[in-house]
């Protein structure tokens, strides 16, 4: 009986790996994701590490065109909960670091000039932001986008 019931099994597998739905006439398109992982203490350097980011790197990402999701993690559940991360996603490796004429017309227009007190605020939070990102580590992963939902 044993032996029957993993037979059927084993053709039940055959049968569905052969369906021709999951045939793939060409290759799958992978995109490329970046998970840069840090720590910030929960406390009040958090809420203003997030400030920085909210004001200065979220705005660039969200006008960068080669930046398809761009996302800020906070642990949430269990011992590590300082930890951070900054996932963004991008079709190819070569977007990672291409030229982004919006992000740097976007920091034209937005940041403060030098000796304002508007600046030295920003200096202070970036100063602050650094201090945790400074010990960041990178990973970049590759992503099979018929894996994902879309």
């Amino acid at each position: 009986m044993k032996k029957s019931h993993v037979a059927m099994m084993a053709a039940a597998a055959g049968c569905f790996l052969a369906s021709p739905a999951l045939a793939q006439d060409s290759p799958p398109t992978i995109h490329v994701v970046t998970v840069s992982t840090f720590r910030v203490p929960l406390g009040p350097d958090r809420g203003k590490v997030l400030e920085y980011m909210r004001s200065w790197m979220v705005p660039p990402a969200k006008v960068n065109p080669k930046v398809l999701s761009y996302r800020v993690v906070q642990h949430w559940y269990g011992s590590n909960a300082g930890d951070m991360a900054i996932i963004v996603e991008y079709a190819d490796l070569g977007d990672l670091n291409a030229d982004c004429a919006p992000c740097t017309a976007w920091f034209e227009e937005h940041f403060p000039k030098e000796g304002t007190p508007e600046r030295e605020a920003v200096d202070e939070l970036a100063n602050l932001f650094f201090k945790y990102y400074g010990s960041h580590q990178d990973q970049i992963y590759s992503a099979d986008m018929s894996l994902a939902k879309p």
